[in-house]
């Protein structure tokens, strides 16, 4: 058994085409919503999930400079691929197209938007293992289909928006390492009564879980280095800060740009605050939902 280590070697990502306002939708006919939520504008496709996904796809192979024709796993993190819908058929033609034709597919999905993230914990274990030489992770989500009662969610907690991103993970020392990851469940949040404290709970649990899994604290961390699904920003503040992550670790950039994609949000964040020059640091991907969360810790690679 190999025990190598396991790197994202490069990211890509598609937003909706449509630039819509937050304070246009009609849950907030009545006003605008809170200005501690820094939501602004989101993301709506035009298209369907393949148009999002190819993309993502391409521009994950690109900037990793990774043959197509070495991947052998695609792990695809979406609920947007219904079994009976024509995108479940046309996925193999277009894996075939960007020259993924050794990839076997898995879905993963149950975990909302925290599956993306978890579904790196599961790449980076299959190249260490050697299971898998490299493999693709691939998030996306149309809000249409999983989130048909609206794009306000979880009480104002989120506005969600069409995204996708990829990541190329493989042995091959480039981009970031994958140091380790942890997750949780909120298993009370749905008792009356005990939401907040049980979320605050899994919060805390789960940076307790990653600092004993890596070895690394939240010291280790630069400005904007926890990179997070993108909820409102008051209430990322909130739960972070109890988990020890200061105001200046979390980068909120993208809660007023794309509002929330789903599952993707921590790799888009990840791919803008890399081509902004952030400082060089190790970062967390941080997916949750309100009740999974999932992370991963990520050192880049000195050149």
């Amino acid at each position: 058994m190999s025990t190598a280590a396991a790197h994202v070697n490069g990211l890509g990502a598609e937003l909706g085409a449509i630039r819509r306002k937050v304070a246009e939708l009609p849950e907030y006919a009545g006003g605008p919503p809170d200005a501690g939520t820094g939501f602004a504008e989101y993301r709506e496709a035009e298209g369907g999930i393949l148009d999002l996904f190819g993309p993502a796809m391409r521009g994950a192979l690109d900037a990793s400079g990774t043959d197509p024709a070495t991947v052998d796993t695609v792990l695809l993190a979406t609920e947007s691929l219904p079994a009976d819908g024509p995108d479940r058929t046309a996925l193999a033609g277009l894996l075939s197209d960007l020259g993924l034709r050794r990839a076997y597919p898995v879905m993963l999905g149950l975990a909302d938007c925290s599956t993306a993230i978890a579904a790196f914990d599961i790449a980076a274990s299959l190249v260490r293992s050697g299971a898998s030489g490299t493999v693709l992770v691939v998030s996306g989500d149309l809000v249409r289909t999983v989130l048909p009662g609206g794009r306000v969610v979880l009480g104002g907690t989120a506005v969600a928006g069409d995204g996708a991103a990829a990541a190329v993970v493989s042995g091959r020392r480039y981009g970031w390492e994958v140091l380790g990851g942890a997750r949780g469940i909120a298993a009370e949040a749905a008792t009356p009564g005990h939401r907040m404290s049980a979320q605050l709970a899994m919060y805390q649990g789960l940076f307790a879980d990653l600092w004993e899994a890596t070895g690394l604290t939240p010291r280790d961390l630069g400005p904007g280095a926890v990179l997070p699904s993108n909820l409102a920003r008051d209430a990322l503040r909130t739960f972070l800060g109890e988990a020890g992550i200061a105001d200046s670790q979390v980068y909120l950039d993208n809660v007023p740009r794309i509002a929330h994609c789903l599952g993707s949000d921590p790799l888009i964040n990840l791919a803008d605050r890399t081509a902004g020059g952030g400082a060089p640091s190790p970062v967390v991907l941080l997916g949750t939902s309100a009740v999974h969360a999932a992370a991963v810790l990520l050192r880049p690679v000195e050149e």
